[in-house]
């Protein structure tokens, strides 16, 4: 009967186990699901901005031609210069469209991104200032040509605003870039039991479990480094383990058997993808 008994309870054990795994399996494809669509709406936002400011350079263009145009060949330049903001006003309404679906597609998502909210808001700024520009630059060729010396006063003008709209494309594109490697960014220690415990990294209460990082913990103690280029992190140490939840599967402790060991990340993306924290002991 005793044997019967062990026998279901190992059973149900080992159901429980697997139930968990799955479930643990399950949350990591969907974790790294959501993190390469976030990555993949980055890129794509990155594009459009991308295309945006081109299309406000070429704005730009055809507007120092305008305001340089000599009277010889007025009539062709105003014409070439027609044909080419009716190009650019095709490419600004696809880019308007797409911010909107981008913009939907966050809304609807619910996580709204607040460096994401504010790209698109100052895109959707810019569409609306190039179309702006682009009827002002159709109403000045219907009438350019009594008006040519006077338009050519304003060439310093536009220079200038050139400069501004600029540095404010520079400005956005390196807003872009900190908020890219931020994302990016994840932290790791390596400590003996004590130091980690000395830390706040792990708290071991009498008869009960390790915590990892659930109270005050000093952060100066991390060392910050970038995922995408973070491929091995040497400890120094023949002995060691790793506290926080990485996917067993996403890395390797190598070394030889007597000598010290290095952590190989194998995939960073899984790696990282439960936590931005790692935590090592060494002994």
């Amino acid at each position: 009967m005793f044997l019967g008994i062990g026998a279901l309870l190992l059973s149900s054990c080992a159901g429980a186990d697997q139930k968990k795994i799955d479930e643990d399996s399950i949350r990591i494809a969907d974790l790294t699901a959501q993190y390469d669509e976030a990555t993949t709406f980055n890129d794509s936002l990155m594009l459009l901005m991308g295309d945006i400011y081109t299309g406000l350079d070429s704005i730009n263009t055809q507007e120092g031609l305008l305001y340089n145009m000599g009277n010889g060949d007025a009539a062709d330049r105003r014409a070439e210069i027609r044909r080419n903001l009716s190009t650019i006003k095709a490419r600004l309404a696809a880019n308007k469209q797409l911010l909107a679906s981008m913009e939907a597609k966050v809304k609807a998502a619910g996580n709204e991104n607040s460096v994401q909210a504010k790209t698109i808001a100052q895109l959707r700024q810019h569409i609306e200032a190039q179309d702006a520009k682009i009827a002002q630059l159709e109403s000045d060729l219907s009438q350019a040509k009594g008006q040519i010396e006077t338009l050519n006063t304003q060439v310093a003008e536009t220079q200038e605003q050139v400069k501004v709209e600029t540095a404010a494309k520079e400005e956005a594109q390196a807003a872009t870039i900190a908020a890219e490697n931020e994302a990016n960014t994840v932290y790791y220690a390596i400590g003996t039991n004590k130091e980690l415990k000395q830390k706040g990294l792990l708290e071991k209460k009498f008869l009960g479990a390790t915590k990892v990082l659930k109270g005050a913990f000093d952060a100066s103690y991390f060392v910050t480094a970038d995922k995408r280029t973070l491929k091995s992190i040497p400890t120094n140490a023949k002995k060691v383990k790793i506290w926080t939840n990485m996917p067993a599967d996403s890395y390797q402790i190598v070394g030889e058997k007597d000598g010290p060991k290095t952590v190989e990340i194998t995939n960073p993306e899984k790696f990282w993808s439960l936590a931005n924290h790692l935590i090592i002991q060494i002994n």
